[in-house]
């Protein structure tokens, strides 16, 4: 029974010097808000896909190929064309795409006003068949 009470007044002790006051920020601040799209769909062989998204603020846009797979699942390794760009009537003008393979990082980062873009997949090589892909943008 005296344990117990103890450790009580132990930690109020502790406790009398600390502080949960923070401090002020002289200019106010923004934490943002992110957002995560994931564009999946099937890239024809030689095809083209693109898809469009709305960035609500100004601020650094990223695209990951995060995966290519054949239709029973299994793990492609091929370079695919992607871009960041504009919609431009039913396509996506990109301005400068990479070319890269299906990664877990982002291949692509791009500066970004708010406005209304798209990020394109292409495949220029010849893939040996219709591919499962998916992308994942993360803009402000």
């Amino acid at each position: 029974m005296m344990r117990p009470a103890f450790l009580l007044l132990a930690g109020a002790l502790f406790c009398t010097g600390c502080s949960t006051d923070l401090d002020t920020p002289t200019s106010p601040s923004s934490t943002g808000t992110t957002t995560i799209k994931l564009f999946t769909g099937v890239i024809p062989v030689k095809g083209t896909k693109f898809y469009s998204y709305t960035v609500s603020n100004a601020g650094t846009v990223t695209a990951m190929l995060a995966s290519l797979t054949t239709g029973t699942g299994t793990v492609v390794g091929r370079t695919l064309e992607l871009g960041i760009g504009i919609p431009a009537g039913t396509g996506c003008a990109v301005s400068e795409p990479i070319n890269t393979t299906p990664a877990l990082v982002p291949q692509l980062a791009q500066e970004a006003t708010a406005g209304t873009y798209c990020v394109r997949i292409a495949d220029l090589e010849g893939l040996p068949a219709s591919m499962n892909f998916a992308i994942r943008i993360v803009h402000p």
